[in-house]
């Protein structure tokens, strides 16, 4: 299917300027020509990646003169060229070199929304970064290069340790790992644990580290089991590690609070395989992620209240998300199935999507669920096929209505903020409402620019049963 792209202009310098927190900047200039390459100041440490996947050919790469390895992953049967690499306080001038690359190749490292150029020498790019951030280097002709950048990693735990199970650099076959209250699950740099992780009832639980859970084996499509579950639970912290082939939602976070998901990166190929999914939460922060999903990226809803009941949903934040959405779904989706009452206080800024299947911020509410006081800010979306919209809101009986006979009724969306938002669609957008009881008001489009042209009221679709709606 044939993609939109924004154009990447050449530009004879960019500013060093910070785009937001946990932002790139970029200090070089989109160039072509010999040069020499001034390393930069941050230390660097290299992460050995994936133990089992073999060297890439495609690309090699160096940071501040480290060589980073570069590792050719299987992600549910797709291919891609992965490197990571922490870096401490300062600038990391990164050189990527992709032998044999066409006189004619423009390679762009993307979210292009951060604005980092590059030099090329030869075979060469280089460019400089100052803070940490997941980028993809992506080049005709060539695969894209997924560059895992995270902060330096701090208070690394003791492999004594008794409160800790400790995953060293290598391959591990754990299974299930079901972790106690105040105990840190620790996958170190170069580690490759084969299970799930599944928490019920637990408090002060750590997933950290640096390294990869592989659940390739250890999920299932048939019985939904995630390669990482929070349920029951409070004061969660999972950051720094990758997930890989998951058969079902690469992770859940149901009936929990107190909840600190940061600088993961997840890479899912499959359908079912959203990304960052919860269900029924309270105090949740979601930053710094890059989520490659089969499915929808961000999967927020409330399922089964049969057996769930209905939890809020209330203070759930995300910011500076990487979205990598293909196979099926959305990057990001409000439901579809909304069994619950209160979903309210959620914000989602500093978004970056480099594909989006289908629509890019989709509202589906197919239960009863209240859906309010929620902010998208600074969302932009640089891929997307032709004829997908970029904002659709809806109330409506679908497929995922509940159908176990609990309730049959229809919610509300209301109190919507989307500020700061550019997509290369320039499809309308669709809000629709159900009845009179049951529709959509006071939702206002800030700065919204789509095709490169900033949103009109005429392009807003509405019906009946939806009021309020400002366009500024």
């Amino acid at each position: 299917m044939r993609l939109r792209a924004v154009t990447i202009a050449t530009t004879v310098a960019i500013a060093l300027t910070a785009i937001g927190t946990g932002g790139a900047a970029a200090v070089a200039s989109t160039a072509s020509g010999p040069s020499a390459v001034t390393p930069g100041t941050a230390a660097i440490q290299a992460d050995p990646g994936n133990p089992t996947a073999p060297t890439a050919t495609a690309h090699t790469v160096s940071v501040n003169g480290t060589a980073v390895p570069v590792r050719a992953e299987s992600v549910s049967g797709t291919a891609h060229d992965v490197a990571m690499f922490t870096k401490g306080t300062g600038t990391a001038t990164v050189s990527v070199t992709m032998p044999g690359l066409a006189a004619s190749a423009v390679p762009v490292v993307t979210p292009r929304t951060l604005g980092v150029g590059t030099t090329r020498s030869g075979d060469t790019v280089t460019f400089t970064i100052r803070d940490a951030h997941p980028l993809v280097v992506e080049t005709p002709g060539v695969r894209a290069l997924f560059l895992f950048v995270t902060p330096s990693e701090t208070a690394v735990p003791s492999a004594g340790d008794p409160g800790v199970l400790y995953f060293g650099p290598g391959e591990h076959d754990a299974g299930v790992i079901r972790p106690q209250s105040g105990q840190t699950v620790y996958l170190a740099p170069g580690a490759l644990v084969h299970g799930r992780i599944d928490g019920d009832g637990v408090t002060g639980v750590q997933v950290i580290g640096r390294g990869i859970l592989d659940a390739g084996t250890d999920t299932s499509r048939t019985d939904k089991t995630m390669a990482i579950r929070f349920h029951d639970s409070s004061d969660i912290t999972v950051s720094g590690i990758g997930v890989r082939n998951a058969q079902w939602w690469q992770t859940l976070y149901i009936r929990s609070s107190g909840i600190h998901v940061s600088w993961l990166n997840l890479m899912g190929t499959l359908i079912n395989n959203d990304g960052i999914d919860t269900d029924g939460v309270q105090d949740m922060t979601v930053e710094h992620n890059f989520v490659m999903s089969g499915d929808d990226g961000f999967g927020w809803h409330a399922l089964d209240a049969a057996t769930n009941g209905e939890p809020e949903t209330r203070g759930l934040h995300a910011t500076d998300t990487t979205f990598w959405n293909v196979t099926g779904g959305n990057p990001v989706r409000f439901g579809s199935s909304m069994e619950t009452e209160v979903f309210t206080d959620v914000s989602i800024t500093q978004s970056y999507v480099l594909r989006a299947k289908e629509v890019a911020l989709k509202f589906d509410v197919q239960d009863w669920a209240t859906v309010s006081d929620v902010t998208v800010d600074g969302f932009h979306v640089e891929s997307q096929p032709v004829g997908k919209q970029a904002i659709v809101l809806q109330v409506l009986k679908g497929q995922y209505s509940n159908d176990t006979g609990y309730r049959d009724e229809r919610g509300r969306i209301t109190g919507i903020t989307i500020r700061d938002f550019t997509d290369v669609a320039a499809d309308p957008v669709t809000l629709s409402g159900w009845d009179g009881t049951h529709g959509i008001s006071d939702v206002a489009f800030e700065d919204v620019v789509l095709g490169g042209a900033p949103l009109t009221a005429a392009q807003v679709r509405t019906n009946q049963f939806v009021s309020g709606v400002t366009v500024s």
